[in-house]
């Protein structure tokens, strides 16, 4: 009777390959990240990157923006905390550290092309996103290792083991609309314009914005 070898290096492939697909949930394991201290943890999200324009998540405030927020801080918040805008971005900072703790950007009355630069945008430079919720809501979400990808996300959850992520930053997308319909529209729209035919922008609005944030940042700053 013929034995079948497998070659080592397909055995090496394999096993590397079930082992990037479980680190996520093993990291999660290792380190206590509610239990870091806020500097620790705020550096390890200022890392990832998330952000609009100079402003980034977890990250304090240049001497430029500080300026900027002292001007036009009149916005309700957090005690503890300060919100301001800075062109179309909302920035919440921590008041004593002028740490970054929360952004977003919102639009009550966005056309079709509104919505379309927007998840271009995101999707350009955050990637392909994690889950999507209600069917309105779409999110990004960062463990450990950077974007916890749809796959790993869809993996872990039907095994119920979601709790073995841990969820370091989200970057959320929200629609007051169904965003599959409302893409199925744009792309009928886009259709239409293809073959010379109108249809009206006011037939395609939504209220969307895209909030970045850590819940786990958040609760450092706000449990003092």
């Amino acid at each position: 009777m013929k034995s079948t070898v497998i070659p080592q290096s397909l055995l090496i492939f394999f096993g590397t390959l079930v082992l990037v697909f479980f680190s996520e949930a093993a990291r999660s394991q290792d380190l206590d990240y509610p239990g870091m201290s806020k500097a620790e943890l705020q550096e390890r999200i200022e890392e990832f990157g998330l952000g609009f324009e100079q402003y980034v998540l977890g990250r304090k405030l240049t001497a430029e923006q500080r300026r900027v927020s002292e001007k036009v801080n009149h916005y309700k918040s957090y005690p503890g905390t300060v919100k301001f805008k800075d062109g179309e971005v909302f920035v919440i900072i921590d008041k004593e550290m002028d740490v970054v703790i929360a952004l977003y950007k919102r639009n009550k009355k966005a056309t079709k092309n509104d919505f379309k630069k927007t998840i271009a945008d995101l999707m350009m430079q955050y990637g392909e996103p994690t889950t999507e919720a209600h069917g309105k809501t779409i999110y990004w979400s960062y463990g450990p290792d950077g974007l916890i990808s749809e796959e790993l996300y869809n993996t872990v959850k039907s095994r119920g083991k979601l709790r073995t992520l841990s969820v370091l930053a989200t970057i959320k997308f929200n629609s007051s609309d169904n965003v599959s319909a409302i893409t199925d529209m744009i792309e009928m729209m886009d259709e239409k314009n293809q073959q010379g035919e109108s249809m009206k922008e006011a037939n395609v609005s939504s209220d969307i914005y895209v909030m970045i944030q850590s819940d786990l940042l958040t609760k450092k700053y706000m449990n003092k």
